[in-house]
């Protein structure tokens, strides 16, 4: 396993009341992370645990940190897929700062998020 902090994908705007209006009227389509949509302007970097599969290390959990440094949201979990699952990255396609598990599990601890079984 390797961890890092990136700040890839941590320009998204606030949505606007129009987006907010179009969503709510769309309640009833799934969605992979509902818990994170409304909260991604706030993400100014990720930590990310990639995990090797088939030879290749890909992202397994995600802690997003605001401009504090505090942890916001986190996955996977029980409603929310993960960002970073969803694409098809993998640790060579990132830039970053390597951290160590101490740091990501610290973090973790944090979000009360439960770890999913692998």
């Amino acid at each position: 396993m390797k961890y890092l902090k990136t700040k890839f994908a941590t320009d998204w705007p606030e949505k606007s009341w129009k987006e907010k209006l179009i969503y709510g009227v769309l309640f009833f389509i799934p969605r992979a992370n509902p818990d994170y949509e409304n909260r991604m302007y706030l993400v100014k970097s990720w930590l990310i645990e990639f995990l090797e599969t088939d030879g290749e290390l890909l992202p397994w959990r995600e802690i997003a940190l605001d401009e504090n440094e505090n942890p916001i949201f986190a996955g996977p979990d029980k409603r929310n897929y993960g960002f970073w699952l969803d694409t098809n990255m993998t640790f060579k396609d990132f830039e970053g700062q390597l951290i160590n598990k101490e740091e990501f599990e610290k973090n973790w601890k944090k979000t009360g998020v439960e770890e999913l079984e692998i």
